[in-house]
């Protein structure tokens, strides 16, 4: 007899299929009613393993035993072809095919019926956790960012247009003082006057949470206002009200009060009303004349520190006293003008207007503002600097200006992380400004974070030479051919029309030692003014400097020493004021390294880095590759491969896929000192 035969006739068979069915039934019960009662999944994982472990007595017993209506008897002790065990047989038949229904139903059941209201449940809390992530991540990244179009004149008539432009001016300040939101600066949102773009590609491109936009209208002496704030991702209108006043400045300021505290409450955010509280003037001629000499600084060329700009500020407080914010502007003009401190009599003017602004408004965002230009500036105190502008932030966190000035301070501090987030900061309030996005990628390739960079020129697309230049240096990491980094500059060279192109071509097949194509790019190179000044910052005409360079690495001998004399007459009676960017000394350090003089060139790179590069964390961080390479070229292999090490762990230009394989250094390539730097950057 076959041991199948002989399972199926104890009934082994039929119990283990009864227990499974069974056990299976129990365990859907167990798994829908232990979570309503607050069981955890252990408690459930017990039950299956009970039940798991049950089945080999189940199976033993039924192997070993027969149930029979005395109870259980010893198998080799029934008769099996006794009508009360066939009766027993097909009871055991019945219990199987019942827990099998049993199990099939609920099996339906579940299935449909209780699987779509979990898989609801389920999609629901998903949804939930979905908004929570949202509602979190929101709250991670920050306030909600405002952007305020335009004011539209509603007639066109000049005064009209006049207060349109001012209403809007003005709200731009009241709500950058405001906490509980961030709001696009004023020269991003300008492009979108008369615009005809749909809100929800508006706020896309401003990165804006919120749009408001209204008009203006001026009749006689009445004026009305009309704002609406709209939300740039649902098009929903959130606030709408129209204001019908007096014309007077005081009337002016209170509708934009009124405006500033309805969206701050349509934001759930916190109104500041500290910001708003006092009115910058109650004379409508200072108001006017003020908002003239804004328009000016925007429309003329250098209007920041232009004359004509100066007299209109200064009318704007003549014609009322108290009226601070033309006098913190034009700190900021004359304080700007008195950089290098070689006028005294601006700087004299600036502390006057500080003493002024400090006896009228002591605790304003006018006074922080003017003295950061002035501790900026003029007494070049960082450290206060940045104490000041911070504080001035704290009451106006969405002046970009004063985010732009602190990423200056910090620049100068040598905190270089911290210029990257201002230039994030101010990128977000001004989203339409380049400026930034090249700050913040020329920044992360400062300071070697070039994964960084490079994730953010993919983020972007934005159009501009700098751009494709930084995209096409750091592809070298890649490739690691200075040969393709010449090819690579031909077609950006070719599609943009930006001057320095040419040189960065000119360069490129300097680097890939291609002397003769790049002798032939000379003839090519553009010295319009401001590249060819009788003395560019490097000490001599840019003309003169790269051909100097070009024939030095031909071996032409002859004209390198009539350029090299022509480099020193361009020099006599040239100033270098002290205080100015040291990098004039380099034109002397070229000439004494392609005459072959080592050791002035040394010393006048000493004497660069000990009077400039130590004093100025921005002087030393944009120049010292140029240094570093002017000692190779002088034979320089100690000093230039230290060079090289501090500017690989400081902040510079110099890179280390890049730097170290430059013909600048070929004459010290076989130093041992320089092969132990690329054995260590190799092993990098």
């Amino acid at each position: 007899m076959s041991i199948f035969t002989e399972l199926k006739r104890r009934n082994v068979l039929r119990v283990a299929a009864a227990y499974v069915a069974v056990s299976w039934l129990l365990i859907q019960v167990v798994e829908t009613l232990f979570p309503v009662f607050g069981l955890s999944d252990a408690a459930i994982r017990t039950v299956v393993i009970l039940l798991a472990i049950g089945l080999i007595p189940a199976v033993a017993v039924a192997w070993a035993f027969e149930l029979t209506p005395d109870g259980l008897v010893r198998d080799d002790e029934v008769d099996r072809a006794s009508p009360t065990i066939k009766a027993a047989t097909k009871r055991l038949d019945r219990m199987f095919m019942i827990a099998l229904a049993l199990a099939v139903g609920y099996f339906a059941f579940d299935k449909f019926m209780l699987d779509p209201a979990r898989d609801q449940a389920i999609a629901e809390t998903a949804r939930e956790e979905g908004r929570a992530e949202a509602v979190q991540e929101k709250k991670d990244s920050g306030p909600p960012v405002l952007a305020v179009l335009p004011f539209a004149a509603v007639t066109t008539t000049e005064d009209s247009v006049f207060f349109a432009a001012g209403v809007h001016d003005d709200l731009l300040t009241q709500l950058a003082q405001q906490q509980s939101m961030l709001v696009v600066s004023r020269t991003s949102v300008l492009e979108y006057r008369d615009t005809e773009k749909k809100i929800r590609d508006i706020g896309e491109e401003l990165g804006a949470d919120v749009i408001l936009e209204g008009g203006v209208q001026s009749a006689g002496n009445r004026i009305r206002i009309n704002a609406q704030l709209i939300d740039a991702k649902t098009d929903e209108h959130l606030w709408a009200e129209t204001y019908d006043r007096e014309l007077s400045p005081s009337n002016i300021f209170d509708v934009q009060s009124d405006i500033a505290r309805a969206i701050a409450l349509a934001l759930h955010g916190t109104f500041t009303a500290a910001a708003t509280s006092a009115i910058p003037t109650e004379n409508m001629a200072a108001y006017r004349t003020f908002h003239e000499a804004l328009a000016v600084k925007e429309t003329i060329h250098g209007g920041t520190t232009s004359e004509e700009y100066r007299d209109l500020l200064r009318l704007a407080f003549e014609l009322d006293p108290n009226y601070t914010r033309p006098m913190a502007e034009l700190v900021g003009s004359l304080a700007l003008g008195s950089f290098r401190r070689d006028k005294p009599e601006l700087v004299a003017q600036a502390e006057k207007l500080l003493a002024r602004i400090k006896a009228v408004a002591p605790g304003s965002a006018d006074y922080l503002i003017a003295q950061t230009y002035y501790t900026y500036y003029i007494l070049a105190d960082y450290d206060l600097a940045h104490e000041i502008a911070s504080q001035a932030l704290a009451l106006s966190p969405s002046d970009t200006r004063l985010v732009q000035i602190r990423s200056w301070i910090e620049r100068r501090q040598g905190d270089y992380a911290a210029v990257i987030e201002s230039n994030r900061l101010a990128h977000k309030l001004e989203p339409r400004n380049l400026d930034y996005v090249m700050g913040i990628i020329t920044n992360l390739i400062v300071t070697h974070r070039y994964d960084e960079a490079w994730e953010e020129l993919e983020a972007t697309d934005r159009i501009h030479y700098i751009l494709d230049r930084w995209r096409t240096l750091l592809r070298v990491r890649e490739h690691g051919s200075l040969e393709r980094l010449a090819d690579d500059f031909e077609p950006l060279n070719r599609d943009f029309e930006d001057p320095y192109a040419r040189f960065d071509l000119w360069h490129a097949r300097l680097m890939s030692r291609d002397y003769v194509a790049a002798e032939m790019t000379l003839a090519e190179l553009p010295f319009p003014d401001g590249i060819t000044a009788s003395n560019s910052q490097y000490g001599v005409p840019d003309k003169i400097l790269t051909e100097l360079l070009t024939r030095h690495f031909l071996q032409q001998d002859a004209r390198v020493a009539e350029l090299a004399t022509a480099a020193r007459a361009s020099r006599e009676g040239a100033e270098f004021k002290r205080g100015a960017s040291g990098t004039h000394l380099f034109g002397i350090a070229l000439i004494a390294a392609v005459e072959g003089d080592t050791e002035e060139t040394i010393r006048i790179i000493r004497r660069w880095f000990r009077d400039y590069a130590d004093q100025d964390v921005p002087e030393k961080a944009l120049n010292m590759d140029f240094a570093c390479q002017l000692l190779g070229l002088s034979g320089a292999a100690e000093e230039a491969t230290a060079c090289i090490r501090e500017a690989l762990r400081a902040p510079s230009f110099a890179m280390p896929f890049l730097e170290p394989y430059l013909p600048y250094y070929d004459g010290i390539r076989d130093a041992p000192v320089f092969i132990e730097l690329l054995r260590e950057l190799e092993n990098q």
